[in-house]
């Protein structure tokens, strides 16, 4: 395949999927990483792709696409390792808590093993998989099924999550705002959160730095509103928070 044939067909791929990582690229097209490589560098310089969370998109889809959760995943990994075991240090041995499909709260995981008697309940695939052998308890939400995060919504998963009580709600999103609005660019999930808001005693946003400042389509909640927000940055004293967390 001539290299102008390969670049169209990246963009035709693009323009189907969104967004992929380069070793999904390289497979569709069989060639090398290194040729994809090449290509995103040539169709970038012509403004037409961009480089985004470990992965590539169309330029004209940038900052108004949900990206899929393969991509979330490989971005500011050791960020969300500290955000997460900062978060786990708020349960208690007996709790029960809820867990969005987000991949920030999903590196909570591992160190849920230090507690006894967890109950976990979920609108993530990924939650679910990552749980598998261990001892804590898990509840499904179920729901619409959303590919490109392996994650429910939709009024089932709302319905499930209103006849439910969790002591401890752990979230991500897309933005926060400087004036402290949590939005993200998901309708669905934006609406499943603000149900799990409603049926936790206690709810904590998960955040890195680079969802500062940053605001999407759907308003999710104000940082007032909540029990606290875990970042690795210090936050804007814009940004109000019930207090602070350790």
């Amino acid at each position: 395949m001539l290299k102008c044939q390969r670049q169209e067909e990246i963009l035709s791929i693009l323009e189907q999927k969104k967004a992929m990582n380069i070793p999904e690229l390289a497979r569709s097209l069989y060639v090398s990483e290194a040729t994809v490589r090449r290509d995103l560098n040539a169709l970038e310089k012509l403004g037409l792709a961009t480089r985004v969370y470990g992965g590539v998109m169309l330029s004209k889809y940038t900052g108004t696409t949900d990206l899929p959760l393969s991509l979330r995943e490989q971005e500011r990994r050791p960020q969300k390792d500290r955000i997460a075991a900062r978060a786990a240090k708020l349960l208690h041995h007996g709790a029960t808590l809820i867990l969005d499909a987000s991949s920030t709260v999903q590196h909570m995981i591992p160190h849920l093993t230090a507690y006894n008697d967890l109950t976990v309940i979920t609108n993530s695939m990924k939650v679910i998989d990552l749980l598998e052998g261990t001892d804590v308890r898990v509840f499904c939400t179920g729901g619409s099924f959303i590919p490109r995060n392996r994650a429910f919504a939709g009024a089932a998963a709302i319905h499930m999550i209103n006849n439910i009580y969790a002591d401890y709600l752990f979230f991500s999103s897309q933005g926060l705002s400087l004036t402290g609005e949590i939005s993200d660019f998901s309708e669905e999930e934006t609406l499943l959160r603000q149900a799990m808001l409603t049926r936790a005693t206690k709810s904590y946003f998960l955040c890195d730095q680079s969802k500062i400042g940053q605001s999407y389509l759907f308003k999710l909640c104000d940082s007032a509103n909540i029990d606290g927000i875990i970042c690795d940055t210090p936050l804007p004293e814009t940004i109000a928070v019930h207090k602070p967390v350790p």
